[in-house]
């Protein structure tokens, strides 16, 4: 069934599986793996090239005007990525954002998307945002103003998500090929849930044994184990499969204590962990998502006494 959802070719794919080996001296771990993610597209990487794949071609299929409408923070990597891939694919791209922490990283983000897109509206509260994105569906649906196709904060629909269905699969190949072990843990940031939405479902179709564990990086009312329960059952239907109501929340591991103090807000602990990467890898990483999830990897494990397990750190960084 994932094999007939069209898509529309824009990453380069698969993506490197490298081995930290000189972080993982310096943290005492047995065997730690990347997946670089933050590779995936020639326009920029990160998690949202893989779902934006799905959400183009369907944009294409449905939207003659080809304009599309899309939500997130002011520094948003999936604003940001749906911006510059749209632009270049053809699509005037339409945004509406909420202020966030200002930071390097998503200041040089929201320069971006104001360079790619259409047009930018600009809010000063998340859930400002989300009573306009009603609003503006509302309108579509009534047939005022130019035709568009929504997409949904960080690209977190059950289409978006069979991007990283598909990313299991890729990651089962590399094993296969002997390019890595079987990891016991994955470890992935939880901002709008899609993106370890569709690892649990690939990696329940790929038949592997891996734990799939999500870094808490947003508020809990979005970041939640429940969103996410209700996400991999809508993928799950939408593949086609005949266990889609047979996920329980309280089996979904999620990991909160290294949130801090909110969205976008710096730790002390993720900065850390940005530093090392860069230090002993030689690999960027950024203190909204990536660092707080490496911190987070680095907590559970030494929590969870499990150092000597095979564990991959997915980098889903995007990188301009």
């Amino acid at each position: 069934m994932i094999e007939s959802i069209p898509h529309f070719p824009l990453g380069n794919f698969p993506t490197p599986v490298e081995r930290l080996s000189n972080l993982e001296r310096a943290l005492g771990f047995k065997s730690l793996w990347i997946k670089r993610d933050d590779l995936s597209g020639p326009l920029g990487g990160g998690n949202k090239v893989r779902k934006l794949e799905y959400m183009f071609a369907a944009a294409s299929q449905v939207n003659f005007k080809k304009r599309l409408f899309t939500i997130g923070p002011t520094g948003s990597n999936h604003v940001r990525a749906t911006t510059v891939y749209g632009k270049t694919s053809g699509f005037n791209v339409e945004c509406l954002l909420f202020k966030q922490h200002p930071t390097e990283y998503s200041e040089t983000n929201y320069r971006v998307i104001c360079e790619h897109a259409a047009q930018v509206h600009e809010v000063k509260h998340m859930h400002t945002m989300f009573i306009r994105y009603g609003y503006e569906q509302m309108k579509t649906v009534l047939g005022i103003g130019e035709e568009r196709y929504f997409i949904t904060a960080g690209g977190s629909s059950p289409l978006g998500s069979v991007g990283y269905v598909k990313a299991v699969l890729e990651l089962k190949a590399q094993i296969e090929e002997g390019l890595l072990p079987e990891p016991r843990f994955i470890f992935v940031p939880v901002g709008t849930c899609g993106t370890i939405a569709g690892l649990i479902v690939g990696v329940r179709l790929a038949g592997l044994r891996t734990q799939i564990v999500g870094v808490r990086v947003a508020d809990w009312i979005v970041a939640n184990s429940s969103s996410i329960s209700r996400m991999v059952r809508r993928i799950l239907r939408l593949i086609g499969a005949v266990d889609a109501n047979e996920i329980n929340p309280r089996r979904i591991e999620l990991w909160h204590d290294d949130f801090g103090k909110g969205y976008a807000i710096p730790t002390e602990a993720g900065m850390r962990a940005v530093a090392m990467m860069a230090e002993h890898e030689g690999i960027r990483l950024e203190n909204t998502y990536t660092g707080k999830t490496l911190a987070g990897l680095v907590h559970y494990i030494k929590a969870q006494e499990c150092e000597g397990e095979h564990i991959l750190f997915w980098n889903t960084y995007g990188t301009i």
